[in-house]
């Protein structure tokens, strides 16, 4: 079964490990597709390796920091399809340092990657949804913005940010239809993260984790694919966590 034919979604960040995933994963199930990062080469090769799967997708390149991007990407989608059922947010990155050594600009740089994109985008999303009277919005939070870091302070401030926000737009937006949710996961093993460890680092941390190993980015994006889909009627402002029991409430 298709759970989101023919439903418009916008994934920012959608070249990376967890973007890539759900954008894939959406594809095959039905929607159409914009999709959004700032690399646009990347972009373009996952859009057209969605296409080739019998899905429609277009790619853009957009910076989600930036204001005036942001709305150019919606005002893509909107000429394309004219609407926008499903907002995905996914785009962010991290800085490993400790507090004493991030300088002014690194820290805005992070926290405008990981939060203020996800106020923009959702800004921008919002008077189309209100239109339609419904409509999803899923953000990407992080476990470390429930345990914090010890070296990733701007990160996890930021991720933290995205889930209170979230419960706020929920507040806001509920009684127009609109569904605004979010995913923390844990480690996950996507290129990028995994770069990062040898073959024996990654074997020593995972060891500790309650599952034994790090959540693929499928699982991730199956979250994602919960959240957005029509099925789920009645849950917003939430933060579903996906970290195979490394925190639990």
């Amino acid at each position: 079964m298709a759970l989101l034919r023919n439903k418009i979604a916008i994934i920012t960040g959608a070249a990376g490990g967890i973007g890539s995933a759900v954008a894939r994963l959406f594809g095959r199930e039905g929607a159409k597709l914009l999709i959004a990062d700032i690399d646009a080469v990347a972009a373009e090769q996952l859009t057209r390796d969605i296409e080739r799967n019998q899905s429609q997708a277009f790619s853009i390149a957009v910076d989600v920091t930036r204001k005036s991007s942001v709305h150019d990407m919606v005002g893509r989608a909107l000429s394309l399809w004219g609407r926008i059922d499903i907002l995905i947010n996914v785009a962010g990155g991290a800085l490993r340092r400790p507090v004493l050594e991030v300088d002014e600009s690194e820290w805005d740089a992070i926290v405008n990657l990981n939060l203020k994109s996800v106020f923009l985008c959702s800004q921008a999303v919002l008077p189309a949804m209100f239109q339609q009277r419904g409509g999803k919005i899923v953000s990407i939070s992080s476990i470390y913005g429930f345990t914090g870091s010890e070296t990733r302070a701007s990160y996890a401030a930021a991720k933290a940010g995205v889930a209170v926000f979230t419960k706020s737009l929920a507040l806001e937006v509920a009684k127009a239809g609109i569904q605004v949710n979010a995913v923390a996961p844990g480690l996950a093993a996507t290129e990028r993260v995994r770069s990062q460890y040898t073959d024996k680092q990654w074997q020593d941390r995972v060891a500790t984790f309650p599952m034994g190993r790090a959540a693929e980015p499928d699982e991730v994006a199956r979250a994602v694919l919960f959240l957005a889909q029509e099925e789920n009627s009645y849950i917003t402002g939430q933060t579903i966590h996906v970290n195979g029991g490394c925190l639990m409430w």
